[in-house]
């Protein structure tokens, strides 16, 4: 049943990979990526393939990780007796309470509090709901693609957005091996779902020279945003893609961002290059 439920997962992402390269690539081939969606969802058992497809209309997530005995997806506590049947895998699981499947995840990055003195979150919009100052890079030194991930999650880390970036490393690459983040125009979104905790985040890394993202249209990625998406946010992610994407679409935009040399000057152009697209 393990291997059953590992394909339901990976089905699962193969969806959100699609709704990804539609939102982020409209021009993009995507015919390789559908045919794998459809090879995978055949090896299911019929049952287990029907009822996935019931689910997916009914939820943006249909697999999802049980985390502090509670079911990520609908946030309800799920029974001792259950969680433990899921850990152990023979039988395929399901939250008792929405009927999504359950799973029971070996290590998966979790955000932390940051602490506040007392103070709670002060109000803001638009992109700053989304990253900070600290969180922006305006001079990678990564060489690699691999290299600027674990760079900027190491960004996420010491601002404590996230509690395990070696483990959050280890699945953006793990998502980047199903198909490259990399887009048109020298962007790319590599990223991380179903954080425990906290919500939709992205550090943001400049590299002026390029890095090879295995972006379709064969151009070296410059601008780079890693992000961590709790699974309440899964959905909305598509829409802080296309936003994104939007905004720089031209080479304007690219290069007022590019040409910054210093964090302060990097939100700043952030923050305005991205009013009128980000909710």
């Amino acid at each position: 049943m393990k291997n059953v439920l590992n394909q339901l997962i990976q089905l699962q992402e193969l969806n959100f990979a699609l709704a990804e390269q539609k939102a982020s690539s409209p021009t993009a081939r995507l015919e390789q990526l559908e045919e794998a969606i459809v090879q995978l969802a055949q090896k299911l058992p019929e049952g287990t393939a029907d009822r996935y497809q019931r689910l997916q209309k009914r939820f943006p997530l249909a697999v999802v990780p049980v985390m502090r005995n509670t079911c990520s997806g609908c946030g309800l506590v799920v029974p001792l007796a259950l969680i433990n049947d899921t850990k152990a895998g023979k039988v395929i699981q399901s939250c008792p309470h929405c009927g999504r499947f359950l799973y029971y995840p070996e290590s998966m990055p979790r955000r932390l509090q940051r602490p506040t003195n007392g103070k709670g979150p002060p109000e803001v919009a638009g992109i700053a709901r989304f990253s900070a100052i600290e969180l922006m890079a305006p001079k990678l030194v990564a060489k690699t693609r691999d290299e600027a991930i674990a760079e900027l999650a190491g960004l996420l880390a010491a601002e404590k957005f996230i509690e395990e970036p070696v483990s959050f490393v280890e699945l953006a690459l793990r998502r980047e091996a199903m198909i490259s983040t990399g887009v048109e125009h020298g962007l790319a979104f590599p990223h991380v779902r179903n954080i425990e905790g906290g919500s939709l985040t992205f550090a943001l890394g400049l590299k002026k020279s390029g890095l090879d993202f295995g972006a379709d249209d064969g151009h070296l990625t410059k601008i780079i945003f890693l992000i961590a998406i709790p699974t309440a946010s899964s959905a909305f992610y598509l829409r802080i893609l296309t936003g994104l994407v939007h905004a720089f679409s031209t080479a304007d935009a690219r290069n007022a961002l590019l040409d910054c040399d210093t964090l302060e000057l990097m939100w700043k152009n952030l923050n305005k290059l991205t009013r009128g697209t980000i909710p």
